[in-house]
């Protein structure tokens, strides 16, 4: 899956992204942190908190990042472990079938309450990975002129009692289905589309082990509040760096999960750049100076204030110290008034992905 994000460019700034962008940033970036049933997301968008808890994880984060979370409920005993095996090949060819994302769901319910935690975290991978397989095909279904329309005069966010308002019977039925399906509905730009409610998986929690219900949680951060939307932030700074720090205390807590690579994509690819880099309508540095953001420098060392000891505090702390060096410049301005990079600035930006997980394997060797 490539990698939308949309971060403030090095040689040219853009007030208006493109609206396809704008789309995928917010739900394509989210199918890919889920992953699927058997495979890590290369390059995914996903959430947990080192020291202090985001509003919508399931633990606090610094719980989390000292192994006093709920531990793991134990495996199913051999003789369950056929009946277990079982239950995840049926809910498969179940997934794979042309079921409804509502009646599918049904069949989660029904294979939870007979599961093992592991068998649990099995059965909710199958339900990510369906979504990830069908979120594009759902989506295109909602672009049709008289289902734009019909949304449109809708109040935002809408509700059940909107939606069964619908006057256009079709329009109605896909939307009240994919609701009933587990999707949310989102706009971009005054385009209307499906995104997967991460947090409608939740009800999961107590069927799953520790690490599956950490990781929905971190799922259901950014489906809960978008971060992102029209090539900006729609969340203060000090929330992208809870989330950066969610997702990094995921990785801490859960060194051996299968989703500690997405975990680590959401951070390095995501919330870290966000955090540093910004977005193109919503830059770091005070565009006629360009000039590091007196705002922004405020939030930064904010967050090394609140989250001591943790990979995102370090990046943010040698970002600091580089536009320290620099004047407080981010970028300086040429002849004709147009944004120059900084030497210093650029090799940080450059290297920040690989810089972000090589600090996060130096901090969680256990993987």
């Amino acid at each position: 899956m490539r990698d939308t994000r949309e971060l403030a460019k090095p040689k040219a700034f853009m007030r208006k992204p493109l609206l396809g962008l704008a789309l995928l940033l917010l739900s394509v970036g989210l199918a890919a942190c889920s992953g699927g049933s058997n495979e890590t997301a290369p390059d995914a968008t996903a959430t947990v908190t080192a020291s202090a808890p985001a509003q919508s994880s399931s633990a606090s984060p610094s719980a989390i990042a000292s192994g006093s979370a709920s531990p793991s409920p134990p495996a199913s005993t051999p003789s369950g472990q056929h009946a277990d095996a079982a239950l995840i090949a049926a809910f498969k060819e179940q997934a794979q079938s042309d079921l409804s994302a509502s009646e599918l769901n049904k069949a989660l319910d029904d294979k939870l309450a007979q599961a093992s935690p592991e068998t649990g975290d099995a059965l909710v991978r199958e339900m990510l990975a369906y979504y990830d397989r069908q979120l594009q095909d759902v989506q295109g279904k909602f672009e049709p002129e008289k289902v734009q329309q019909a949304l449109q005069k809708l109040e935002w966010p809408p509700t059940e009692e909107q939606i069964g308002g619908i006057g256009d019977e079709q329009v109605r039925a896909l939307v009240q289905d994919a609701m009933n399906g587990g999707y949310k509905l989102e706009t971009t730009e005054g385009y209307y589309f499906p995104v997967v409610d991460y947090g409608k998986l939740k009800r999961a929690d107590k069927q799953v082990t520790a690490a599956m219900k950490d990781y929905v949680a971190l799922l259901a951060v950014e489906s809960d509040q978008k971060s992102a939307s029209d090539g900006g932030l729609v969340i203060e700074l000090s929330e992208v760096a809870s989330r950066a720090a969610q997702a990094e205390a995921y990785v801490a807590a859960h060194p051996d999960a299968p989703e500690r690579g997405q975990a680590e994509s959401l951070f390095a690819t995501r919330y870290v750049p966000f955090l540093l880099m910004g977005l193109d309508n919503t830059p770091v540095f005070d565009f006629d100076t360009f000039k590091l953001d007196s705002q922004v420098k405020a939030s930064l060392e904010k967050a090394v204030a609140d989250y001591p000891g943790t990979v995102t505090a370090k990046l943010a702390q040698e970002f600091l110290a580089i536009v320290e060096k620099t004047g407080g410049a981010v970028y300086k301005k040429g002849k004709d008034g147009e944004q120059v990079a900084i030497p210093e600035v650029k090799a940080f930006y450059d290297g920040l992905e690989e810089h972000a997980r090589q600090l996060l394997d130096e901090a969680n060797p256990n993987k």
